[in-house]
């Protein structure tokens, strides 16, 4: 597909209800193209026509079978992660404190290029104000990795957060379906087979949103329990610093401000290679997970959604993450 231009859907768009990503997973278990099309095609009609005639039978169908995949994709692989990983998460008040930028799979980790052109804001959220870190960034230079330098000198627990700018990406058929499956993506595989798109290149816009938590001194703070506007961004509903180890830890994950429902978060211990576990949220963009308990723990969630506005590729992606560790 040539920049500038964009196809005409083959059949009328629909919204991505809670019944979209089923379809996918029904076809998901056949290897044969043209098979997974049928049935994606009959799931989609059989579902639209019980959610139309039986709403509540339609919505108790829905959570029993988020549950059956959030059990079966539990065990696949964590890809594509990017995340804050700070020297140290309780910094002395004044204390200057490293800032990484990673990248990478379940026991793959890398150095994130780190290039001004990439970099849309670094800010620290505290409980008394917003403040711009640009200044203390390192850009990747030959062999040092780029990095970011803050100081914090008010008590109490603070978010830092990235953002970056948006890059192009064009994918082959399979190499983009298998990682839309892989990622969760239910809307956008919804998107491609009620287009029949399927057998063709995908291409996305993606950016990346990430925070890190710090603390400070003895003052635990709720500031962090509010979403700061990140247009992707996984909230802790209770302060992490204020758990014990064996405590449950409530993850709201919004989309454009509103709760994400069916979006798949996974959690993984930054201080064990290959180790992770994966959820799917709730109504309400919620996860229960535990709360940290030794080491850092990051907390990742990928989505994306049709781009009918932007000539430049069919979807727009956001990868975001949290970073958190116990004291």
């Amino acid at each position: 597909m040539g920049e500038g231009t964009r196809r005409t859907p083959l059949v009328r768009r629909t919204s991505f209800e809670g019944y979209s990503w089923l379809k996918v997973y029904c076809a998901k278990f056949h290897a044969n193209p043209a098979i997974n099309a049928k049935l994606s095609l009959m799931a989609g009609r059989a579902l639209g026509m019980v959610r139309d005639t039986f709403p509540g039978v339609f919505q108790k169908m829905i959570r029993i079978l988020l549950t059956a995949l959030a059990l079966t994709v539990s065990t696949g692989a964590a890809a594509h992660s990017f995340w804050l990983q700070p020297e140290d998460h309780t910094p002395e008040a004044g204390e200057e404190v490293l800032i990484e930028f990673k990248v990478g799979d379940a026991g793959d980790v890398n150095d994130w290029g780190l290039y001004w052109e990439r970099i849309a804001s670094l800010r620290l959220f505290s409980p008394d104000g917003v403040v711009d870190q640009q200044r203390g960034v390192r850009t990747t230079g030959g062999d040092e990795p780029g990095s970011a330098v803050v100081s914090i000198r008010s008590e109490g627990t603070h978010i830092l957060a990235f953002e970056s700018n948006p890059s192009f990406s064009d994918l082959e058929a399979e190499r983009f379906n298998n990682y839309v499956k892989h990622e969760g993506l239910t809307g956008i595989a919804a998107d491609r087979t009620l287009r029949g798109t399927t057998g063709e290149n995908g291409t996305e816009l993606y950016s990346r949103r990430a925070k890190t938590l710090l603390q400070v001194g003895e003052q635990r703070t709720r500031n962090v329990t509010r979403p700061i506007g990140q247009v992707l961004e996984i909230v802790p509903l209770q302060n992490p610093f204020t758990l014990e180890p064996s405590d449950a830890l409530d993850l709201q994950v919004l989309f454009r401000g509103q709760p994400l429902e069916g979006a798949m978060v996974s959690v993984a211990p930054l201080n064990v290679t290959a180790s992770y576990q994966t959820f799917l949220t709730s109504a309400d963009g919620v996860v229960r997970v535990g709360a940290p308990s030794t080491g850092a723990m990051l907390y990742s969630v990928v989505w994306g959604v049709p781009a009918p506005n932007d000539a430049r590729a069919d979807y727009f992606t956001i990868f975001a993450s949290l970073t958190v560790a116990s004291e």
